[in-house]
């Protein structure tokens, strides 16, 4: 989990244990906590994808595929 969405998650709790939230603002925010973590997932994974399609590349040689090309 990224150092942010700790931080939000810690301001919650406390804001949880002063008994200031409803049951209704609290069950929000725990959806929309789980909701960042599962799109922080899914971030990563896109990420690495990219990385890897971009690493399958072509690796030619500038001069070999300058010779190809012509």
């Amino acid at each position: 989990m990224s150092e942010a969405i700790s931080e939000l998650q810690e301001r919650y709790e406390r804001l949880k244990g002063q008994s200031v939230l409803d049951e209704a603002a609290q069950a929000l925010f725990a959806d929309l906590f789980a909701e960042a973590e599962r799109l922080q997932a899914s971030n990563l994974t896109l990420r690495r994808t990219i990385l890897k399609s971009s690493s399958k590349e072509s690796r030619m040689s500038t001069k070999l595929r300058d010779a190809l090309y012509e």
